[in-house]
């Protein structure tokens, strides 16, 4: 039986009706307003707070809420109700050398249900487009289908890719089934199979801010010692640090397949530790220029344990990272101590750090 033309037309444009409505649902920040840490430059406004969400991304400054110099960008947005998958978030951003204008080198995605207390979901490093062209604008995006957020409030914290312009024309948060025309390109690769190795084991390495006088690092050998026992004296120190407290490692040479990245870390509610909301990593062949790789949110024992000492981990087994010096920034979870008994860089296909009890 012949099928009129007419039936299947209007059959495609249902389709394609069903598939632009599925990725308007989606879109759970369109109209949303947005504030944002730092005010933009005056030349490039968000007056009402809404230009960031209004679905116009072109490439013209009109579009465009700027902001100059490397001074991270935490952008938020309310949803103005609890969503229980967000899964997606992507920045419009503009790529311009001519006009000084770079791309962020990530951002980082948090959620909240009241707007004061965050958890940290990821971290976006990846474009839709791949490479993008001088003078367009591209798609960064973070994607995690397997550990959705939860929450009404999402902060993204982009960090600048140099003293530049950072140019912004959209903030996306999706909730449920990514549209596949937003969806990133699968990964073709196969995980590796190589032994795995511990090979920040002994290494050297600097550490900032100083730790409590009371769980010092003497001698700068605890980070890297291999011994992080349940113990107070295997274990350094800070409480409510006035910043981040950041180790970077220095593993001698450049080492290829680096797969794992983890910090093992106290908590005890009985002794205010608090576990870190997650870790920075990032990776440099000259200890000076480095390069995001990813953020540590996942656990080993998954949840995190109370009285116990946990391991809190980056890791990919299909596209490890190379270089010589390793840096992992901790992020603290409020206003109390932070004891850190070990970070450890791993090759190979990589295991666990701590076992689960």
């Amino acid at each position: 039986m012949k099928v009129p033309m007419a039936s299947i037309l209007c059959a495609l444009l249902v389709l394609a009706g069903v598939a632009f409505a599925n990725a308007a649902d989606f879109n759970v920040a369109a109209g949303q307003q947005v504030t944002s840490n730092r005010a933009p430059a005056d030349g490039y406004p968000d007056p009402d707070g809404l230009k960031l969400t209004d679905g116009s991304y072109a490439f013209a400054w009109g579009d465009m809420v700027g902001f100059e110099g490397s001074t991270p960008i935490i952008l938020t947005v309310d949803l103005g109700d609890i969503h229980e998958e967000i899964v997606y978030v992507a920045l419009k951003l503009m790529r311009s050398d001519p006009s000084d204008v770079t791309l962020p080198q990530s951002f980082i995605v948090s959620v909240s249900e009241d707007g004061v207390l965050y958890e940290d979901l990821g971290m976006g490093l990846t474009f839709l487009e791949g490479e993008v062209s001088n003078d367009t604008v591209g798609t960064m995006i973070w994607h995690d289908e397997a550990y959705p957020g939860y929450g009404r409030f999402v902060r993204v914290e982009i960090r600048p890719g140099g003293d530049a312009w950072t140019m912004v024309a959209e903030l996306i948060v999706g909730d449920g089934e990514v549209p596949a025309e937003w969806a990133p390109a699968p990964s073709t690769g196969e995980p590796t199979t190589a032994e795995p190795v511990v090979v920040s084991s002994g290494k050297p390495y600097t550490l900032v801010p100083e730790p409590a006088a009371a769980y010092p690092d003497e001698g700068g050998v605890k980070v890297t010692d291999g011994a992080f026992a349940y113990a107070w004296a295997d274990m350094i120190g800070f409480d409510s640090p006035p910043q981040n407290p950041t180790v970077v490692i220095d593993l001698g040479e450049r080492i290829e397949g680096i797969s794992r990245v983890a910090g093992l870390f106290m908590r005890s509610f009985a002794s205010a530790v608090n576990f870190p909301n997650s870790l920075i990593v990032s990776v440099s062949d000259d200890g000076e220029a480095f390069r995001d790789v990813g953020l540590a949110t996942r656990t080993v024992p998954d949840p995190f344990m109370n009285e116990y000492i946990n391991s809190l981990y980056w890791e990919d087994l299909v596209n490890p990272v190379a270089g010589r010096y390793v840096r992992v920034e901790v992020r603290p979870r409020g206003d109390a101590w932070t004891m850190l008994a070990e970070v450890m860089v791993q090759t190979g296909a990589a295991v666990p750090e701590v076992e689960e009890p």
